[in-house]
């Protein structure tokens, strides 16, 4: 349920707090006598940020080069580089040829000047800048020397965190560090510039939130009473904010704090203060996703495990039909064209599986799914496949290339399928796995759950 409030808080207070940021950021580019920054954001703006193919003209990569030359050529000022804000968030656009010449000439600045406090940032952005890829903790040094050389820079602190995040578990302790150094620069400051960089903390920018980093550590650990003052700072921050501007966000965001640092009294009262909200949202529009996930969550936070369940089914139907007897199918063919019935499994452990090649996560689950398969397919566990594909010829092919040897059922209408349909699918994968009468044990049976689930009723059989 952690992560549901995680949802909730994040497509709630991102889009928020990165308005404001970007109004900030409009504002600082506009008194920066040198316009090249601000060129370039709106060539990407125009060009599209998801164009795989996009690229700058050679004239305007001169001019970027010569743009970050100066600006790393200028140091530090008053504790602060002159880099451009949200650097992080846009390095990853730069041509890597550019990119080269611009790590170089960083690298040898910093060589004859190691002082140079906007060269480190630069090649600690940098050198973290291929998100999607494997990142090695050994280019930490770099993040430790730009904080340590841009004594009053918030954004390096908050990139370290960030980056930190991505890392993984082996560098919690860095992560800490990043972030008491970044509370440290915004302590005593002004309050709304504290909250945008704190709400940060809490976007997708970030691999882990705080929270999340904490619950993961042995309460023994020797660190842990750190992390417990830096979620008290953060937890501050977040309680002035609703102050001065009431926020569902905001009220999520305090209530998970509370909850993992054990206080659940707070946090019980967080959640009956944040319901009305959610319930005004949802009177407004009973169709609100949004309003109706987070009142599944309230009220199984408060105990109200009856009313968490009925909004959980208004989200996903399917959810009713756990503990039910599944009713029989429509009539459907397989993929060989025979019939498929509900009635030929009967006395067997059946997944139904609503898949389809185009969606991400089924495409993950399936080997998890296979390997429960040729375990348990010998002691009574089957498969049907439901696909939501609407490429008949692209499904044969995926099957056969990946040798999935029980049946498949398509009809090519996607969500319109009579089979979606009638159990209420709305997302995918959906994996019903129901009993040898025909009840539905879970219609969430993926990775380890789904293997746990057949161990424990094929267990119970051979008893």
């Amino acid at each position: 349920m952690l992560l549901v409030v995680v949802f909730c808080l994040t497509t709630i207070v991102q889009n928020r707090a990165f308005s404001e940021l970007d109004e900030g950021l409009g504002k600082s580019l506009k008194q920066d006598s040198v316009d090249v920054w601000e060129d370039f954001l709106n060539t990407l703006d125009r060009r599209g940020l998801s164009d795989p193919h996009w690229e700058l003209e050679s004239e305007d990569k001169e001019k970027l080069i010569n743009y970050f030359k100066a600006k790393i050529a200028a140091s530090v000022s008053e504790g602060l580089t002159s880099l451009p804000e949200r650097l992080p968030s846009y390095v990853h656009r730069f041509p890597e040829g550019m990119l080269q010449t611009l790590k170089s000439h960083a690298e040898n600045v910093l060589k004859v000047n190691p002082h140079n406090g906007a060269a480190a940032k630069f090649l600690a952005v940098e050198a973290f800048h291929k998100v999607n890829t494997q990142i090695s903790s050994e280019k930490y040094p770099l993040l430790e020397k730009a904080m340590v050389l841009a004594p009053n820079d918030i954004e390096i602190c908050f990139f370290a965190y960030a980056a930190c995040t991505r890392l993984g578990d082996q560098t919690r302790e860095e992560a800490l560090v990043a972030l008491e150094r970044m509370l440290e620069r915004l302590r005593g400051g002004d309050h709304k510039v504290s909250y945008l960089w704190t709400v940060r903390l809490y976007t997708s920018e970030v691999a882990a939130t705080p929270v999340q980093i904490y619950l993961k550590i042995n309460k023994k650990h020797p660190i842990i009473d750190r992390w417990e003052v830096v979620l008290t700072e953060i937890l501050a921050v977040f309680e002035n904010e609703l102050l001065q501007t009431p926020d569902s966000g905001v009220f999520n965001i305090i209530a998970y704090i509370y909850e993992a640092v054990g206080d659940i009294a707070a946090a019980q009262a967080v959640f009956k203060n944040l319901k009305p909200f959610y319930e005004k949202r949802l009177a407004e529009n009973p169709k609100d996703r949004t309003a109706l996930t987070s009142l599944a969550n309230i009220h199984n936070k408060l105990g109200n495990t009856d009313l968490a369940h009925e909004y959980s089914v208004k989200v996903n139907p399917t959810l009713a039909w756990e503990g039910q007897v599944l009713p029989e199918f429509s009539p459907v063919v397989d993929l060989d064209g025979k019939p498929v019935s509900l009635a030929d499994y009967r006395g067997e452990l059946v997944l139904l599986d609503f898949w389809a090649t185009w969606c991400g996560p089924c495409i993950v689950e399936m080997p998890n799914v296979k390997a429960v398969y040729e375990k348990y397919r010998d002691q009574g566990f089957e498969i049907i496949g439901i696909s939501l594909d609407t490429d008949e010829a692209a499904l044969r092919k995926f099957i056969k290339e990946n040798q999935l040897p029980w049946r498949q059922v398509f009809d090519g209408k996607r969500w319109e399928g009579p089979l979606a349909q009638q159990y209420g699918v709305r997302s995918i994968p959906a994996q019903f796995l129901i009993d040898r009468e025909g009840r539905v044990i879970s219609v969430k049976a993926r990775g380890k759950r789904l293997n746990a689930l057949v161990e424990a009723e094929i267990g119970d059989t051979i008893d």
